[in-house]
């Protein structure tokens, strides 16, 4: 069974007759009754009575007439919908996520990327700053987040904002930590991260800045078990303020009275892909979610 068929079908029973159906139709009014023909031999019985004065819906046609506009009106709607598709951004894009969702406002761009583009299939992989940046300029992803100072040639930047770190330790080494410099700090147990992560990246520069080495005695993957290992009396580690904001108010951690660490938080691409529609589009979204971001 085929639209057109369908499509006479409704245009004879609500005219009357096939001569004026044809004429709506911009088709003769052979071509019309051959459509007719062939939809009765599919359906299996006469669709009209014919009569001298024109024709009228049998007992068959009246019980399939509502079903067969439904369909009509169905293409139509389909037609219409794949109109208003063309023009419209498609594609997968491959986002490379790190630390937690709320940090990098991940539900609210995906919440602006399905509302302005919802045709682009996003796919979230993640991981931690040095992995997903390898595999963005492997091109394993078409964009990640990054915490750290960019010095990737090959690499553009938007810079969403900045987070603060500072080192925490156990509240029972308060007496022996605060007004300590650089130098007593790394001569005590410190909880790594596994290499790649924002946190090592900022000690590894800071202790080689002033000619120090720690003391590394446990690691950890994720923020959460770092953490854990701190209050557990292990060792010191380097957390973002904004992560361990309730645990120092309930006096579960404590943060050390030094200074505290600037890190920019960035979406990345690579430079030779910032112009493509998809990227660009990713963007533009970034932009609402982060008004403040700076393109670099």
């Amino acid at each position: 069974m085929e639209i057109y068929q369908l499509r006479a079908f409704v245009a004879v029973a609500r005219v009357g007759h096939v001569t004026r159906a044809a004429e709506q139709l911009h088709l003769t009014q052979s071509a019309v009754s051959k459509q007719l023909k062939a939809l009765e031999e599919e359906l299996g019985g006469p669709l009209f009575d014919r009569t001298t004065t024109g024709m009228a819906p049998s007992a068959i046609g009246r019980r399939l007439l509502p079903l067969a506009q439904r369909t009509l009106d169905a293409a139509g709607e389909l037609a219409a919908a794949a109109r208003q598709l063309q023009g419209q951004l498609t594609g997968t894009l491959r986002l490379g996520t790190i630390v937690d969702p709320a940090s990098i406002r991940l539900g609210e761009l995906l919440s602006e990327m399905q509302q302005h583009c919802p045709q682009v299939d996003v796919r979230l992989a993640h991981g931690i700053s040095g992995t997903v940046l390898q595999q963005l300029k492997a091109g394993e992803l078409d964009a990640c987040f990054f915490l750290g100072e960019v010095d990737e040639t090959e690499v553009s930047a938007i810079t969403l904002g900045l987070e603060s770190y500072a080192v925490v330790l156990p509240p029972a080494w308060a007496p022996r930590v605060m007004g300590q410099n650089w130098a007593a700090l790394a001569a005590l147990p410190w909880i790594g991260t596994v290499r790649g992560s924002s946190q090592t990246l900022i000690m590894e520069k800071l202790l080689r800045q002033r000619g120090l080495s720690r003391q590394t005695v446990a690691e950890a993957d994720q923020e959460s078990s770092m953490l854990d290992l701190v209050q557990a009396g292990v060792g010191l580690c380097l957390a973002r303020e904004r992560r361990v904001q309730d645990l120092l108010a309930a006096g579960q951690l404590v943060a050390w009275d030094g200074e505290r660490i600037a890190c920019p938080l960035s979406l990345l691409v690579r430079a030779e892909d910032a112009a493509r529609p998809l990227l660009a589009a990713l963007r533009e979204r970034v932009f609402s979610v982060w008004p403040a971001a700076v393109q670099a």
